[in-house]
Order: structure tokens, then sequence, then C-alpha cells
């Protein structure tokens, strides 16, 4: 339950072996590797590997050709019996498969576009039907033109003025709009009757030389030649389904393996050249160096090194949490990764959200259902705050049992508040319901609370102290200072107006509470005094070994040059720590009294429970148990979703904001997946 421990591992070896050395990387899946030092200024021979992924073309060619043979590819499917290496090889391959599948589908192409032409002719046909004479032996005439179409029907009255012309006009069907018809002319005349009809908005049919006989053989004949086509249509499909069947996983395994070479040569822009030698760095966990060590050692002629990271390098952040915790890492980065040396607060919102949803969510009913559904989630979908819900609504159970909630009904467990051990320290009997317990409800928020930021102080503190950040640890509003000014004004008011002790003394309130708000004001000068100049300190280099620093050491340029910071004015001083002492002061009040909102809640779910139970009393039977369903599931839905707003509210402004100290970077493994 921490941030796991990474090892920082350096790799070099021959030019001729960089693809094999990054594939072996991506198929680690565990390396993160690391962007380049900068060479621009390196008086060495050392360059970058800029070349862009040649295999992106072929990867996008495979798709389009799955997709054709209608294969749906598998990009994790293993390929280690393929031995393609290089792109020719795999061009050859993908245009062998492309090249049978193309004829084939052109073919098929061809074929629906002469059913299409065939169907049309079909119709137009059925529309000639009833006509006897041999289409063939009228097409053959030397000294007769016929022409087969259809015309608007508004013009055939019209060719009652067109008397002077030679042409014989039948008409088969009449629909709507058109009459389907044909005209016969002579040779001679051809050109200007065909003009004419023309002109009468004649469209004209040509039919094709195959076509014998009258009209009821001319359609027999063509549902012949259709259904030939159609029968050839059916064999090349089943000829590109067989090669889908015998290329498909083949076809899978080489998109697979694409992606691996791809990815891989993605990464070569990380990668340092110098003498025809490679050398490129990462993070791995530190448990999987044995396991990543084997596979490197595979490819040959390649050294590999691992040392651990130091604290001034950008090391990546890999959380490590059990089943219970793990699903709250969510919650965490949308907040932000912890730094590498600092603490993954997973454990501590993980059980502060739990405890504080079901303190403020309490009840036996609801909170299983609400358990149920989470469970429902995650079975059935991958949302990621399914195991969160699961999680939560167990708590709201267990605090139902405590506070005596069973869907909103208070008599049928004993709730914590009847208790004689607690309700005696408030009240001199039991009381009745929740509301009448109020004062010890809202009491206990502020000393769930009171816990709550004081742990977190002692965090920070220990964090803090850790990285040697004598402002934060020591006078920061959670550091030493803001720990004890808090706890001591904390125990002086409880003591005071709980037991009625007045402990807040003069030497308490100088030690305790003045002395603590002094050094807060005074920070900036204390600190300034006992600062040590770290102006020669030496800075990171990089996240290479030492190797290949020396290959680099020879960098051109001078040295940077930092300005003095400027001292500040007593004024200045004297304001600055006015207001940081004021807004801490403002701090402390505003963090404690925001968790009274824990009893809020409590007394609002028990109120908007008792509203339903009064309106179900208005119904009999069937209709009061309807509204007492519909009651619980509003506050179940309703309440359910604003408590956990307010929870995350909580964790983010009254608790992380403490001693969270983010900027880490999210450990992302190379990976032969088209999402790495």
């Amino acid at each position: 339950m921490a941030i796991e421990k990474v090892s920082l591992v350096n790799i070099e070896g021959g030019l001729k072996k960089i693809n094999k050395t990054l594939m072996k990387c991506c198929e680690s899946e565990i390396f993160h590797m690391n962007p380049p030092p900068d060479t621009s200024k390196s008086a060495v021979a050392a360059k970058n590997l800029r070349d862009k992924g040649v295999y992106e073309r072929m990867i996008k060619r495979t798709r389009t050709i799955a997709d054709k043979l209608n294969v749906k590819l598998d990009e994790n499917v293993p390929y280690d019996d393929i031995e393609y290496t290089v792109s020719i090889d795999f061009k050859n391959y993908l245009d062998e498969v492309e090249k049978m599948q193309s004829e084939l589908s052109e073919r098929i192409m061809e074929l629906n576009s002469s059913l299409k032409t065939k169907g049309g002719l079909y119709k137009i046909l059925t529309q000639l039907s009833g006509f006897d004479a041999d289409f063939a032996d009228l097409f053959r005439c030397r000294y007769a033109k016929i022409r087969f179409g259809r015309i608007p029907n508004g013009s055939i009255p019209k060719l009652s003025f067109y008397n002077e012309k030679t042409f014989f006009f039948y008409q088969f069907k009449k629909s709507s709009n058109y009459t389907w018809c044909l005209y016969i002319t002579s040779t001679e005349e051809v050109n200007s009757v065909d003009y004419t009809f023309n002109e009468l908005g004649f469209e004209r049919i040509r039919l094709p030389d195959y076509l014998r006989g009258n009209s009821d053989e001319c359609i027999s004949t063509l549902l012949d030649k259709m259904v030939e086509d159609l029968d050839e249509k059916i064999k090349i499909e089943e000829q590109i389904e067989e090669i889908a069947v015998r290329e498909g996983t083949k076809l899978s395994k080489v998109y697979a393996k694409l992606i691996s070479l791809n990815n891989s040569y993605e990464l070569r822009s990380n990668v340092i050249v110098i003498n025809n030698r490679f050398y490129f760095s990462g993070y791995i966990p530190a448990k999987d160096t044995k396991k990543f060590t084997e596979m490197i050692n595979s490819v040959g002629d390649v050294t590999i090194t691992f040392r651990e990271p130091s604290n001034d390098e950008p090391t990546p952040v890999k959380l490590k949490n059990n089943w219970l915790f793990r699903p709250f890492e969510m919650f965490v980065k949308m907040y932000g990764l912890p730094n590498a040396n600092g603490m993954d607060p997973t454990p501590i919102v993980a059980i502060t959200y739990m405890f504080l949803y079901g303190m403020m969510f309490g009840d036996l009913g609801q909170g299983l259902c609400i358990a149920l559904i989470g469970l429902l989630l995650t079975k059935f979908t991958k949302l990621g705050l399914a195991p969160i819900i699961t999680r939560i609504g167990l708590s709201s159970a267990v605090f139902g049992v405590i506070y005596g909630s069973v869907f909103g009904n208070e008599h049928l467990i004993e709730p914590f508040f009847k208790m004689p051990p607690i309700y005696s320290l408030f009240y001199s009997k039991p009381p009745e319901n929740v509301f009448e317990a109020s004062t010890l409800i809202l009491i206990m928020a502020l000393i769930v609370g009171i816990v709550l930021i004081l742990m977190t102080m002692i965090i920070n503190i220990i964090l803090s102290l850790k990285m040697k950040d004598l402002n934060s640890g020591i006078f920061g509003a959670s550091g030493i200072c803001g720990f004890v000014l808090y706890a001591s004004l904390v125990a002086g008011l409880g003591c005071k107006f709980a037991l009625g002790v007045d402990i807040m003394k003069v030497p308490y309130v100088i030690c305790l509470i003045v002395l603590p708000l002094v050094l807060i004001f005074l920070k900036e000068p204390i600190l300034e005094h006992i600062s040590k100049d770290r102006s020669g300190e030496k800075k990171n280099a990089g996240n290479i070994d030492t190797g290949l620093k020396a290959k680099l050491a020879a960098l051109n340029g001078d040295d940077e040059k930092t300005d003095e910071p400027k001292k500040k004015s007593v004024g200045n001083i004297i304001i600055e720590g006015f207001i940081d002492l004021f807004e801490t002061c403002l701090t402390y009040i505003t963090n404690t009294m925001s968790f009274l909102r824990i009893g809020g809640f409590v007394l609002s779910h028990a109120g908007l429970m008792l509203v339903f139970s009064i309106v179900s009393q208005m119904f009999d039977g069937v209709g009061s148990i309807i509204v007492l369903v519909i009651g619980n599931i509003f506050v179940t839905g309703f309440e359910g979703f604003i408590v956990g707003i307010q929870v995350l509210r909580l964790e983010f402004y009254e608790l992380f904001s403490r001693f969270f100290k983010g900027g880490g970077i999210p450990f992302k493994p190379a990976s032969i997946g088209t999402d790495s």
C-alpha cells in the first residue's frame, strides 16, 4: 500500500540490435522509457533517432484488407511464429492477400452492377408483356427501325400534329405519368422521327443483343441470366470466406507484430546514438529486474545496468495498493499523482472516504442496495466508480446498524444515541429520535473532523521533514507550529466547555498558543537566517547512466547564472506575516466547521425519510408501500449522490490540501497494444 519501488535501467548496444531491443522493451510491458537528454550542444557525435514509424501505412492497409474480408483483427494474439522481420516481407504478404481479395471483390462488383442492370431490364420487359413479335427479327430489319421506351401521357395527343411523318406508334401499358410504347419508322426518316419523339419527351430503352423471341421469352432468358450471375456471386463470396478462414489468424498475427514494430519505432525518438552504439534509459518495477534482464539479454550484444533513482530525478510513479484500497486510486489521480519521494495517500483516502460516507449516509437497507448496485455495475460494466460504490454501500450499511436505521425505520435496531454510555454524557434520559440527539451528533462530527485534521497535520510534518521542507514541516499551517497551535486551542476550548476545566492559563497560552503564532508570523526571516546557500549544488544531468554522461560531458555553453533573491523590507515581512497568520487561523476555523456537514447530512437523511413516512400514512395498504418504496429510491439516489460529492470535497479541501504534494509523473510502460 505505497508507491511501488522502481529501478532506473540503462541499456546500450550495437545499433543493429536497436529494433529487437525496443521490441523486447515493448513486449515486457513494464518498461517506462525516459525522454532523451539534449544533444544539441554536445561536443561528441551524438544524435537522436528521429525516423518515423515505417509500419503505420501497413497497419492501416492490414485493417482495410481485414474489413474487406470481414476478418476481426486481434492485436493481442501471439505472433512468435511470424518470421517476417523487415517491411518488404510484410509488404509481399499483404500484396498476396490483397491480390486474391481484390480480384474476387472486383468480380463481385461487376456482378452486382450486372444484376442491377438486368433488374431494370426485367421491369421494362414486364411492361412489354404480350408483345408477340421476335425482338431479334425486329432489330435485324434493313429498311425499318424500331425504338422501345416510354413517353409522357400528355405527349400522346400531340402525335396527331405529326401526321406528315412516317411512323407507326404502338402502346403497351400506361402508368399515372408514362406510357410504355414503341414506334417504327423507315431508315430514311429515322433521324427526323427520333428528333420529334425526343422533343415530346420520349425516353428510349435499349435492349441487349442476347434477348431473343417475344417479350415472354426475353423475360425467361433474362431471368436465367440473373440466376447465373447470382450463382457466380455466391461462389465468389464462398471463395472470399475461404480466404478469410485460411488467412484470418495469420492476418491477426501479422497485424499484432506490425503494431509491436511500429511502437518500437515510435520509441526510437528517445534513443541516443554515439559511434554506431545506441543508448537509452527508463524505469521498471524493482521486483521485475531479473525478468527484464533475461528478456533483454536474449537479444545479444546489449548491456543493461540498474541503479537506484536519485531524489532529484523525475521518477515515474506507480501506485501499489491491495484490492480494498485500489479503486480509490481514481480519486488520488483526479487530484494529482504524488511525488515519487512522497507518500501514496490512497489508503488514507479509502479509509476516510468510506468512514465519512457511512457516517453521513448511514442506513442498513439503503446501504445494502447501494452495495448491490455497485456489484452489478462491477460485473457488467467497466465503470471505475463501481467498486467504490460497493465499498461505500457496505460502509453505509454498517453505520445504519449504529444509527438503528433500516430504510428510514429507526425502531427495528437500537441506535447508538439511546445507549446509556453515550447519551448519559449529554442527556438525563435517552433521546426519542435522532432529532433530539442533534447536539450529540454535531459534536461527534466536530470531534471526527478535529481528529482527521490533526492526523493529516502529523502526516504533513513527517513528509515535509523527510523532504527537508522546513517551511511546511515546521512553520507552516500544517507543520509543527500549526499542529501545536491547533491542538492547544482545541484542547483548551474542549476542556473548558465540555469538562468545565480551564487549562488555558498564562504559561499554557504563552508556550502553546502565542509562541507558535509568533513563529508562524516570523517564519520568513527565520528561514532566511537558517537556510544554506545552495547555489553551488550540482544539478541533475538527466536520467542516463554515468557511461553515457561521460560521452555527453563535453557540452558547450556557459554555466547557468542565478540571480540572488532580493531581500524583503521589514514592512513587507510584517504585512505578509500578518496575512499568512490571518489565513492560517481562518483556515483552522473554516476547516473545522466544515465537518459539521457530517451531522447535517445525518439529520437531513432522517428528515427526508420522516417526510415520506408521514406521506405514506395518508394511504392504506399497497399505496402506503408504494410511497415508501418511491421515497427510499429517491433518497438512495439523490442523497447518496450528494453525500458522495460532499465527502470528496472534504477529502480534497480539508484533508488532501494539508499534506499532499503532487507533481508525480505517471508510470506508462511501453506496450505492443495500440494504446501505448
